[in-house]
């Protein structure tokens, strides 16, 4: 259990020193810090404070995790930044929904940025780290919770699957199944606040387009709202959805912003595909908006 291990306030010396050398490209950097995981040096949660409001725990015995401090303020930094100004745009307060929430890194670093947000919904289906997530949101300054769901287009039972080539808990997916572990719904039958304000962050390895599908109400109830989710190269390939079908049924409830956060000056054409439009990028992530 990750929210069982010992908690810290500063990282061991020998993973900052490890982490600098990394920073610095000085070879010995990626050895220390493999002796420190052998030797569990590194069986701990670093707990860094994002915020006068907001901190957040994170386990460095994970190598999804392995943050120093500027790892952690450089984390999807350009998403961040494009979902402060959209939250500021908003004017009011938001109720945030991070669907593939992992340890509750993103909310974190979004709330500490913007204090429009005053209430939170923390979706993971990954049973290896809701108990930190749940912890995660106990360390924000709001009402928060974390649900241990996977969220699509149906409700039902489902499993989680890795992909082929990446082994990361980052990569994992949703596949239906019957008689699956995971329990399933669409946000259309989470118990949302009437008449406010929603920002939606998805990040579910292919699975984006369906976890719009199953928000229908949600957003069609909402009198403004932003939604970010994550465009990967590898999964739309082998998914078969390109991002921009999400651009366009966002479009078609209201959208009058597509950002590509990664590429701000892109102006994007959601009838041609996606990534012909970004072909430096094999990762990005696109910030759509509906004004009131």
């Amino acid at each position: 259990m990750l929210a069982n291990l010992p908690l810290r306030h500063r990282p061991p010396w020998h993973f900052r020193l490890a982490k600098w050398m990394i920073r610095h490209r000085i070879p010995g950097g990626y050895h220390l810090v493999e002796l420190g995981e052998r030797m569990g040096w590194l069986d701990c949660l670093v707990r860094y404070r994002l915020s006068d409001r907001v901190s957040v725990d994170v386990p460095l015995n994970r190598r999804e995790t392995q943050w120093a401090e500027p790892d952690l303020w450089a984390y999807e930094g350009r998403l961040v930044a494009v979902l402060a100004l959209a939250l500021e745009a908003l004017r009011r307060p938001v109720t945030w929904i991070d669907c593939g929430a992992d340890i509750g890194t993103l909310t974190a670093l979004t709330a500490a940025h913007s204090p429009q947000i005053d209430d939170v919904i923390a979706i993971e289906p990954n049973p290896q780290v809701q108990d930190l997530l749940a912890r995660n949101m106990t360390l924000l300054p709001f009402p928060a919770r974390a649900l241990a769901v996977a969220v699509a287009d149906f409700q039902g039972r489902g499993r989680l699957e890795h992909f082929p080539t990446l082994r990361s808990d980052h990569s994992r997916f949703l596949v239906p199944d019957e008689q699956g572990g995971i329990s399933v719904t669409r946000l259309d039958d989470l118990d949302l606040p009437e008449g406010k304000a929603l920002a939606i962050k998805i990040d579910v390895e292919g699975g984006e387009l369906a976890v719009l599908q199953g928000a229908a109400n949600a957003l069609r109830n909402a009198p403004a709202w932003i939604v970010a989710f994550e465009a990967h190269r590898l999964v739309a390939e082998r998914s078969g959805i390109d991002p921009c079908a999400c651009v366009r049924l966002l479009l078609e409830r209201g959208a009058s912003d597509a950002i590509v956060a990664e590429a701000p000056g892109l102006r994007l054409d959601p009838q041609q595909p996606y990534f012909e439009q970004v072909r430096d990028l094999k990762v990005s992530n696109v910030v759509c908006m509906k004004r009131s």
